[in-house]
């Protein structure tokens, strides 16, 4: 019967990983032609991800800033389909997350309230809404192609919010956006150093395309993607490194609090005004409504203006002049080698954006049904020859019409007050910690750089739904608390702690270790004589 039992026991996971390994390393010795080499090392790819989706998530994240290489499919000047790295991993992982859930066998009710986000339907309604808008779409293979990368974006958001179901996996999330932020900063560096580019013409109209951001190219820093992404993501991962940094002590946090310093220098670097000003309102709200913030507010405030200035002058003093550009000034520059202003030109910043969005809404104007039916999937980038709209919620209106602005605004609705009540209800402890890091991230990225950035249905928009993911996977940690901790805070305020340290956030025995910090309270089943489930242990 045991050996029975071994033999049905799935592979270890080293081995498997040393297999695969192998494999690929065969293929690059046997085939001598790039192209068996890259297949061989497809499916090896794709084989480790099928057996360990958890761990292929978690890599997918780290790597959903790289926009190149990629695969361009030209369908008119300045109208591309992107296919992005990421795109590629998807199919594997839900593989391997339908073949985790058979073999797991079925779980208890498995479309509870509780197991399924608040947006869910406003994620279906995105998805139903596009595939309707392929009837009125200005170019019907194009339509395809963003409706393929929305597809995409659903199905990450979907597998992420299932995936990460505790504080524990939420703390590895949030670990992965650290460590793809790091990538990110690393490959500014190789753009600042160097100009790299080339193409591989695959077919007509069909390319692999390999490019930096680089300074002397773009005249900005982005890496392996667009300098405002590039930005916008070290903002948020900025903020989710300081929420990281919460739940350590002594050298760990000091680490934390540095790296963080970091990005926000790496942020200034990319030359994205939209994100700096995303994190200095995400930050000063923050310090508004927290209310334990709010009692040291001078000296925080103080502190964060001192670390902004510190990471523009590390980074990049002619910010200054840029932002400054940005919003209209046509005077001489004061950190800048060249001493006059293009903001005339309007080839960047605000200007820019009223222009692109003046032109589609002339389009939209001259055919009042598109008005409410919008100019369909890409629509806005076939008419204005623009890579994105630029604005995540005018995304809505000009991919859906009024519709689809108004589902947006809805989602937008039901999504701040899950986050409000969550907020309110959530107990204290790692996962609370870490939820009120990523709100405060997706403020700075959903609710403010998204005005003027981002986009619904181009290659981009896996950074905001990636955003969104991440906030409803810790909406979905913490509103899946035990029903004894889900109590509002100040609930139990009467009662006396258990220890001195309880209501604190989550404390370290060390920079490796996570120490549970029991909460007052009555201890959960199972745990006789120790705390609760309220106690925090992610």
């Amino acid at each position: 019967m045991t050996a029975h039992v071994h033999a049905l026991a799935p592979p270890r996971p080293r081995p498997a990983a040393l297999a695969l390994a192998g494999l690929a390393g065969a293929g690059a010795v046997l085939f001598q032609d790039w192209r068996m080499v890259a297949g061989a090392s497809a499916l090896a790819v794709g084989a480790a991800l099928v057996r360990f989706p958890f761990a292929g998530l978690l890599c997918t994240v780290a790597l959903l800033f790289v926009g190149t290489p990629s695969l361009k499919i030209s369908h008119a000047p300045g109208v591309v389909t992107q296919v992005v790295p990421a795109m590629l991993l998807v199919p594997p992982l839900l593989l391997g997350f339908l073949a985790a859930a058979a073999r797991d066998g079925p779980r208890p009710a498995p479309m509870r309230r509780e197991h399924l986000t608040p947006l869910a339907p406003f994620v279906l309604a995105v998805v139903s809404l596009h595939l309707c808008g392929l009837a009125w779409a200005p170019h019907a293979n194009f339509a395809l192609g963003q409706v393929a990368t929305v597809c995409f974006d659903a199905v990450f958001f979907w597998m992420l919010v299932a995936a990460v179901s505790d504080a524990r996996r939420l703390r590895a999330l949030c670990f992965a956006v650290v460590v793809s932020a790091v990538l990110v900063c690393a490959t500014m560096v190789c753009g600042a150093l160097y100009d790299w580019a080339g193409t591989r013409h695959l077919a007509t109209g069909i390319a692999l395309n390999f490019e930096l951001f680089s300074e002397a190219r773009w005249g900005r820093i982005g890496g392996l993607c667009s300098a405002n992404q590039s930005g916008g993501f070290l903002v948020f991962a900025a903020f989710v490194t300081l929420g990281l940094a919460g739940l350590y002590r002594r050298l760990a946090r000091v680490l934390l609090w540095l790296l963080a310093l970091v990005f926000l220098t790496f942020v200034v670097v990319s030359g994205s005004r939209g994100a700096i000003l995303a994190f200095c309102g995400a930050a000063g709200a923050f310090l508004v409504f927290h209310e334990p913030s709010r009692r040291r507010l001078l000296s925080r405030s103080t502190l964060l203006a001192l670390a902004l200035g510190l990471a523009i002058l590390a980074g990049k003093p002619s910010f200054i002049d840029r932002m400054l550009v940005g919003f209209g000034y046509s005077g001489p520059l004061l950190f800048s080698e060249k001493k006059k202003t293009e903001s005339s030109s309007n080839v960047s910043g605000s200007g820019a954006r009223f222009r692109m969005w003046k032109q589609a809404l002339s389009v939209m104007a001259d055919r009042p049904e598109l008005l409410v039916l919008g100019l369909g999937p890409g629509g806005f980038i076939w008419h204005t020859r623009e890579p994105e709209v630029h604005s995540l919620w005018l995304a809505f209106f000009f991919d859906l019409g009024i519709v689809g602005g108004l589902a947006g605004l809805l989602g937008l609705a039901v999504l701040a007050a899950s986050v409000v009540s969550a907020l309110r209800r959530a107990p204290p402890g790692p996962a609370r910690t870490l939820f009120i890091a990523v709100t405060v991230a997706s403020l700075a990225e959903i609710g403010l750089h998204s005005l003027i950035d981002h986009d619904l249905t181009s290659p981009v928009s896996r950074f905001a739904w990636l955003y969104v993911a991440v906030l409803a996977a810790g909406l979905r940690v913490v509103r899946n608390a035990p029903e004894n901790a889900a109590r509002p805070l100040g609930e139990n305020a009467h009662e006396t702690p258990a220890t001195p340290d309880a209501g604190r956030p989550l404390p370290a025995g060390g920079p490796g270790r996570l120490v549970a910090v029991p909460l007052p309270g009555p201890a959960g089943p199972g745990t006789a004589g120790g705390p609760g489930p309220a106690a925090g242990r992610p």
